[in-house]
């Protein structure tokens, strides 16, 4: 479900590959067929099933179940799930030569350079004489991050978040007392960190900061209401004070190595950020990270308990998507339809949201019980803060000349959490060019 960390050079490699491969799409050849959401001719009649081949990056645990109800219902059109691994790199090959499978499952910054390379279709058409698909059931925020100039490019799944866990028995040998899940702000984080941590034996109050993620940055600026883009991605936000402010109270936590382990600190307990399970080892009070870091701590034995992420002007955090799209080389665009809106139906969504427990996209999916996303402990989860956290959960940008801006503000980035630069100095000074290369696209 959780896309890895891509490096700058796969991005400027996957956005040349894909602007190259833009010819070739246009000289698909186009299928005829039925009406939008009606299968074709040839599904009724073939003597053979017509094969829609669906492309993810896991093994879609519980997506099986969907396929053999879909495929019972449908008995011509048979469903190919296909693993792809390095599934950045594949994606780019498979599009530059023209064979990208019929539906795709997309992460999030890579629909928009699929869509701007010409390699998926509008859905639209599809949603609109669907008389059972109800775009209003998705969490806004979610449903409309595919809208594009009009069209409707993907259907969204389930929805990881971000969120805080804390090791319980940690704040208990502390003294601390825990977090409030009505109102955590940046300062009760800092103030309850700083009571947990004790570097001398390496236990902090917090995990360290991903540096090399910049999309984890990001968030920490939304809490603040700043942003490193514009709401449309054609203009920085770096040189806000909102952003500049927040981007400096979180490298000046980092650097003080009380907090949270430095960089020079966490040498020696063995990674960074979740890589190096820290909290797993009982070595830190609290973690802001995925939902999926519930599996972990599970596997470790770890008392745990979760709240909000820390906010300080708004609550605000990542919402991790899988995004359901129809190649425009696909030629069977209309059973290609049929089988995302089975999977994406109430149902579909819950049989992949249980094993991997992760809310559903649907507000629908997730009324149904067990509920998804709570995991079988012998102690109190306040389980309750993973669905309200979709309703102020955003997904991470796709904005144009993504790979060179990550050059800028990587740069940047390392500079201000190595205490090497301030935020007030960097940020307007490279903000300009980030608004250049949003706009290189236009």
């Amino acid at each position: 479900m959780i896309a890895k960390r891509l490096s700058r050079r796969e991005f400027l490699i996957m956005s040349r590959t894909l602007v190259g491969a833009t010819l070739l799409v246009a000289c698909a050849p186009v299928q005829p067929g039925a009406a939008p959401g009606e299968a074709s001719a040839a599904a009724g009649t073939a003597a053979e099933p017509i094969t829609i081949r669906y492309g993810r990056h896991d093994l879609g645990d519980g997506t099986q179940v969907t396929i053999k109800e879909f495929q019972e219902a449908n008995p011509n059109i048979k469903v190919e799930m296909e693993q792809l691994q390095d599934f950045y790199v594949k994606v780019s090959a498979l599009a530059a030569a023209g064979t990208l499978p019929d539906v795709l499952r997309s992460w999030e910054a890579m629909l928009f350079e699929l869509v701007r390379a010409g390699q998926f279709i509008d859905l639209q058409p599809f949603i609109d004489v669907e008389p059972d698909f109800h775009p209003e059931d998705f969490f806004e925020a979610h449903w409309k991050y595919s809208e594009v100039d009009g069209k409707h490019y993907a259907v969204n799944d389930v929805v990881a978040t971000h969120i805080t866990f804390y090791n319980v028995d940690l704040f208990d040998q502390k003294g601390v007392e825990y977090p409030d899940p009505e109102n955590f702000t940046w300062a009760d984080f800092e103030e309850k960190a700083r009571a947990i941590s004790d570097p001398d034996n390496q236990v902090w109050g917090s995990e360290t900061i991903p540096v090399g993620w910049h999309y984890y940055t990001l968030k920490q600026l939304w809490q603040n209401n700043g942003d490193f883009f514009s709401d449309d991605w054609l203009k920085s936000r770096l040189e806000d004070p909102a952003s500049i402010e927040a981007m400096q109270f979180w490298a000046d936590l980092l650097l003080d190595g009380n907090v949270m382990p430095s960089p020079s600190q966490i040498v020696d307990v063995g990674g960074g950020g979740a890589a190096a399970e820290l909290m797993g080892a009982g070595k830190i009070g609290m973690q802001r990270d995925g939902s999926w870091v519930t599996g972990s701590l599970m596997d470790k034995n770890i008392k745990f308990n979760i709240v909000p992420e820390p906010s300080k002007e708004r609550r605000a955090t990542i919402g991790h998507g899988g995004l359901n799209a129809i190649t425009t080389t696909s030629q069977h665009q209309n059973e290609a339809w049929m089988w995302i809106n089975a999977n994406c139906s109430t149902q579909g969504i819950y049989n992949y949201a249980a094993p991997a427990k992760f809310p559903g996209c649907r507000r629908s999916t997730n009324l149904i019980e067990p509920f998804t996303w709570v995991a079988d402990v012998d102690f109190e989860v306040n389980w309750d803060i993973i669905p309200q956290s979709l309703e102020y959960s955003y997904m991470l940008p796709g904005p144009c000349s993504e790979g060179e801006i990550f050059k800028l503000l990587g740069d940047a980035l390392e500079k201000i959490y190595s205490g090497g630069a301030k935020a007030a100095d960097i940020f307007p000074e490279i903000a300009p060019q980030v608004t250049s290369l949003l706009q290189s696209c236009s």
